[in-house]
């Protein structure tokens, strides 16, 4: 096993994610892994509005789109969030895209890589934990990197303490790779 679904977590053109997410790459090649980048700037998922709940049983999408990321998520064996923090929580186009998926996101292992200014988007990992662990009943790694703007990278995503992002991320990648091993 080693399929690692990366995704994205912002759409913005020269967001934090495009310097962060090749990164988190990287890593994960070296261990072996086989990746898939989920950019949702080109899954381009509707807003939510399904008339039915994800977790009912009866939901289907519809949505080509819905359909294309219910596979990717369905066929990883590790799911790794890139996560930004907006205003204390995940980024919109990141949660919407964690609320369209049911029941594959049961049992599947999560990793949670964020960044941002207070709690190196710690806070988004709050978020993330709560709706995948308690909600959905996907398995959410303990180790989270939170990556400090100043601190470990600048505002432009651009690397301050290589040592320290490596590390970091590192440490969140292994853990998620000896959930699914």
């Amino acid at each position: 096993m080693g399929n690692i679904l990366i995704v994205t977590g912002s759409v913005r053109p020269g967001s934090v994610n495009e310097k962060i997410v090749p990164i988190v790459v990287d890593t994960v090649e070296s261990q072996g892994k086989t990746i898939t980048v989920a950019d949702l700037a080109e899954l381009d998922l509707p807003f939510f509005n399904g008339p039915v709940s994800p977790g009912d049983p009866s939901f289907a999408p519809t949505d080509e789109r819905v359909i294309r990321w219910t596979q990717l998520v369905a066929d990883a064996d590790g799911v790794i969030l890139v996560t930004p923090e907006y205003n204390h929580t995940m980024s919109p186009v990141q949660l919407n895209a964690v609320d369209w998926i049911g029941k594959e996101w049961e049992n599947k292992p999560v990793a949670l890589i964020g960044y941002g200014w207070t709690t190196g988007g710690g806070q988004a990992h709050d978020t993330a934990r709560e709706a995948l662990s308690a909600t959905l009943k996907a398995t959410v790694s303990e180790t989270q990197a939170n990556l400090f703007f100043t601190k470990d990278i600048n505002p432009d995503g651009s690397v301050i303490d290589q040592s320290s992002v490596d590390e970091k991320i590192g440490a969140a990648v292994r853990q998620l790779i000896s959930i699914i091993s």
